[in-house]
């Protein structure tokens, strides 16, 4: 069963599209991202060396859009053999209308499960970039991202 969490959040499709296509750095982690078309590239660095290397995949605009995961090198301190447990997952965003003022985001982070070593780590991470720090950014105008330089 693959990571997943959906939100409401008091934004546009318009405001949610673009913070998951160029505004990463606000909401997720250190990265000058800008995803414009398919097949454009970004990273994501963390402590440790950490890198995360992505792929846009789909862009639907204002509905969905796809990374997938084309380099992994996740280190973390007390955690074993899980460097490239990412490799080739794909994390995808979906966004639905409710109302005039709120959408739906979902989240799934495919091919993230139970089995892999940092799930439990990349469940907590996940919940608290998407639930707190990506919703805070849509509704706020700033999130709560891992800037470490």
């Amino acid at each position: 069963m693959n990571f997943k969490k959906t939100i409401i959040v008091r934004a546009t499709k318009e405001q949610a599209y673009e913070a998951v296509t160029s505004g990463i750095r606000n909401w997720w982690g250190n990265s000058h991202a800008t995803i414009s078309k398919i097949g454009d590239q970004f990273s994501i660095f963390f402590e440790e060396e950490t890198e995360w290397r992505f792929e846009a995949t789909v862009l639907d605009p204002f509905n969905e859009v796809h990374w997938k995961c084309i380099y992994a090198n996740h280190h973390f301190s007390n955690l074993k053999d899980i460097e490239e447990e990412w490799l080739d997952s794909e994390i995808v965003f979906k966004f639905k209308d409710l109302n005039e003022d709120k959408i739906e985001l979902n989240f799934e982070h495919q091919g993230l499960t139970p089995e892999l070593n940092c799930y439990e780590i990349c469940d907590a991470g996940w919940t608290h970039f998407i639930a707190t720090s990506l919703k805070q950014f849509l509704e706020t105008g700033k999130g709560v991202p891992n800037l470490v330089e």
